[in-house]
């Protein structure tokens, strides 16, 4: 009796799930792999950083892009800043952010993950 209520509870919660993701799949897989999100995500809540490096496939020097929480760019500005870069403007049309070092002129584009975070992809 107990073997098969373990089973019943165990199909139904996996069921469940299925169905979950299924329905949520375009949000879930937005990005491709959520896995490397998710991992940002966890350093972001569950080990307070400001700023979680967001490895992946489309790698550049290692890395995919930074994850920050929506709106606050300060921790993506304060580490270009750390790297040389001088803070130029936020432009809002393009979502990116304009940096300047030396001559060379940068534009890092950003782009909102679900209404807490944001992708500040990496150049």
């Amino acid at each position: 009796m107990l073997k098969s209520k373990v089973f019943i509870l165990t199909i139904l919660m996996f069921s469940l799930l299925s169905i979950f993701i299924i329905q949520k799949k375009e949000v879930i897989f937005q990005e491709g792999n959520p896995i490397p999100l998710a991992v940002a995500i966890s350093k972001i809540i569950f080990q307070d950083k400001e700023i979680a490096e967001v490895k992946g496939t489309d790698e550049v020097d290692g890395i995919y892009g930074y994850l920050v929480k929506r709106g606050e760019m300060e921790p993506y500005i304060k580490m270009m800043e750390k790297d040389g870069w001088r803070f130029i403007e936020r432009n809002e049309t393009t979502n990116a952010l304009v940096f300047e070092k030396g001559n060379t002129t940068q534009s890092v584009a950003y782009q909102y993950y679900t209404r807490w975070y944001t992708i500040m992809y990496s150049f």
